[in-house]
Formats: structure tokens, C-alpha cells, sequence
């Protein structure tokens, strides 16, 4: 990666980080009464977290594995409080866009009887019969670089998607040395070989272990809204593995695509 390159991850993460206090502001003075600051609040903290990683992974110098893994948890426990204290419960769910020009967004499920009894729905949506929180995944930023930066186009058909992806987490972003995809029914399950990242999410399971599904980090954000907008299909987070006890430490990350969505036998 070239020296501007480096300055444009930087320039973005600083961009990120500013914005989201500035978000924090318009919740306060535009909705006083605070009906819609819950989601205001969970996109400051999504620009937040996006400039974090951005600026670990994106610095000149190389970046210890064990400080880039910390920071890019920055801020997510925050986040995920503020989705409990919503009423979160049960996986998150990718929605892909509406329009080609459009962007993955993220819902999350909240228990019925912690809904806030607001008249106006107080920011709530629904979604297959479940009432929840709408906004942009964690990883909304990461893609949206990946995009402008290396020119990433997402393709349709599944092989080439799993390569896309296998390309963006072991060349791209370096996050794993190797990747292996596999498939079973509407199940894909991705093993992320010497994972960086990996002592940050053990710290992150250890504190919520049902955290990982109910408010994904970033790398298994961004992979969720790689196969949403590449099939055009809704994407859960099954299940996330940690292994540290081989020798190269690997994380285990399992989805549900929603049924309809065009992958081979």
C-alpha cells in the first residue's frame, strides 16, 4: 500500500471520528424530547468504531496485533449497552439494499415488553413480525472505503463472492493469513486462520458472550454485508468460534442466509 493510500485510510478515520460527536449534537438539539436520540446515538457510535479500525488498520507504520485487536473493539461494548438497554435479544439481521446505489442496513430485535411506550414509535421498526432497531452495520464505513479505495465490486454469483471475500480478509485487510469458506443448506461457515483481531473479540466474549450476534464487530459485520448486498439476501450471524489453542489461532463464524437466495448445490 502507497504512502497516499495511507493518508486517505487516515484522513477517512479522522473524518469518522469527528462526525460522530457532531451526530450526538443534532440528537440533542433536534430531537429535545428524545424519541429518536437511541438512534442517533447507535450511528455516532457505528462512525466512531468505523474510524477506529480504519485508522488501526490503516497506519503507515505497522500496528502490533495485540493494539490493533483492542482498538478495533473500541467502542463496540458501548454500543452493544446501549442495544441491551433497548431491549435487544437474538441475532442481528443484514437487510440488502433497496436500490443498486444503496447500502446494506442492520436490524436488531428487541424484546416486545421493553419497547418504550412512545405514541410515535420512538425510532422503532418492524421487520418479519419482530419490532427492532434500524441503522447502518458497523462495517457500513470499512465497505464503503474498500469500495472507493481499491475499487471492491461485489459480485452475485456465490463462488466469486467467497473469493472476493477470501481476498479482502487475507490480502486487503490482512486480518487472516488464510480463509476457508464452506457451505451446507443455507449455512456458510468461514474459518479465519491466525486471525489478527482475535485477542480483542476473546476479551469481548469473556465480558458478553452473547454479544458477537446481537451487535457483530467489524470484521464479522463486514462479511455479513459482503454476502447481503453481493446475493441480495438477508444475513444472520449463527454462531461465532474462538480458537487459541492451536497454533494458529483461528475464529469460526457461521451465518444464515435467508431462504431464496441463489447458491449452488
Amino acid at each position: 500500500m502507497k504512502i497516499n493510500e495511507y493518508n486517505r485510510y487516515r484522513t477517512g478515520a479522522y473524518l469518522l471520528i469527528g462526525f460522530a460527536p457532531l451526530l450526538i449534537l443534532a440528537a440533542l438539539l433536534m430531537d429535545p424530547q428524545g424519541y429518536l436520540q437511541s438512534p442517533f446515538l447507535m450511528l455516532s457510535a457505528t462512525c466512531f468504531i468505523g474510524g477506529i479500525f480504519l485508522f488501526a488498520l490503516g497506519g503507515g507504520d505497522s500496528v502490533d496485533a495485540r493494539l490493533a485487536s483492542r482498538l478495533s473493539m473500541q467502542g463496540i461494548p458501548a454500543l452493544g449497552n446501549i442495544i441491551l438497554d433497548l431491549g435487544g435479544n437474538g441475532a442481528a439481521i443484514f437487510l440488502p439494499p433497496e436500490s443498486d446505489d444503496g447500502r446494506v442496513v442492520q436490524f436488531i430485535p428487541i424484546r416486545l415488553d421493553c419497547r418504550p411506550s412512545q405514541g410515535d414509535g420512538g425510532g422503532f421498526t418492524h421487520h418479519s413480525g419482530s419490532v427492532g432497531t434500524l441503522g447502518p452495520p458497523l462495517a457500513g464505513p470499512i465497505l464503503d472505503d474498500l469500495k472507493r479505495d481499491n475499487d471492491l465490486i461485489l459480485p452475485h454469483e456465490y463462488s466469486l463472492l467467497m473469493g472476493t471475500i477470501r481476498e479482502v480478509c487475507e490480502d486487503l485487510l490482512s486480518v487472516a493469513d488464510r480463509l476457508e469458506v464452506r457451505k451446507e443448506g443455507d449455512t456458510v461457515t468461514f474459518d479465519l486462520h491466525n486471525y489478527l483481531l482475535l485477542s480483542g473479540c476473546t476479551s469481548r466474549r469473556e465480558a458478553s458472550p452473547a454479544s458477537c450476534t446481537l451487535c457483530p464487530c467489524s470484521i464479522c459485520s463486514l462479511i455479513a454485508c459482503m454476502i447481503s448486498e453481493g446475493l441480495r439476501c438477508e444475513v444472520s450471524l449463527n454462531q461465532v468460534v474462538l480458537d487459541e489453542t492451536v497454533r494458529s489461532p483461528s475464529m469460526r463464524i457461521q451465518y444464515t442466509l435467508a431462504k431464496g437466495a441463489e447458491l449452488p448445490d
